[in-house]
């Protein structure tokens, strides 16, 4: 599980942990949590980036050791095949087990390494795709929850706004009626 799933995970047990306000349908949430986490998300997009650099990296490093394994290989077939040409009495025969050598030498470390570099194209390929996805999935995501918690303030504003206008109507109606009183009795 990558840090930005366990932090979509906290980011969802915020909403879950959210406060009933009563006589609505409305919750309270804890924005400062919300903004540190999406703050977190987007520090983290980083660190899966730099997987992906890591699995490009084992890619290089497949290859450079295929290449090697290529290189002794050959260099094994062709000390073998100097070996064989020493030899007075079957250097014919050796020159044609030496080429033959080298041949399969080529042929199999030209096999490593095309089977190395598809190897390694298949990691970046399913690490790239993973990295997008996840990035994708986490923008999604505060995108959702932004939306909710913007939502949430216009709500809670508007509520807010409709209370206090109903109590200054209420202030200034028992004003009015205090006004009205005070002028009968002094009238």
């Amino acid at each position: 599980m990558t840090n930005t799933d366990i932090l979509l995970e906290d980011l969802e047990d915020v909403l879950d942990d959210a406060t009933s306000i009563p006589l609505s349908k409305k919750c309270a949430v804890d924005v400062e949590k919300i903004k540190t986490i999406i703050e977190d998300i987007r520090l983290n997009t980083p660190q899966e980036t730099k997987q992906a650099k890591a699995i490009v990296d084992s890619r290089n490093t497949i290859l450079e050791e295929a290449k090697k394994e290529a290189a002794d290989i050959i260099a094994q077939a062709q000390a073998e095949a100097r070996d064989l040409v020493a030899r007075d009495e079957i250097t014919k025969t050796a020159q044609a087990e030496a080429a033959q050598i080298l041949s399969e030498a080529k042929e199999q470390g030209d096999s490593y390494i095309r089977d190395a570099q598809n190897q390694a194209s298949e990691i970046l390929n399913n690490a790239t795709t993973q990295a997008t996805e996840t990035v994708t999935s986490a923008q999604n995501k505060s995108r959702e929850i932004l939306t909710a918690v913007n939502t949430y303030t216009d709500e809670t504003l508007l509520s807010i706004d409709d209370a206090l206008y109903r109590a200054l109507t209420d202030v200034r109606r028992i004003r009015d009626n205090i006004s009205n009183i005070h002028r009968k009795n002094n009238g």
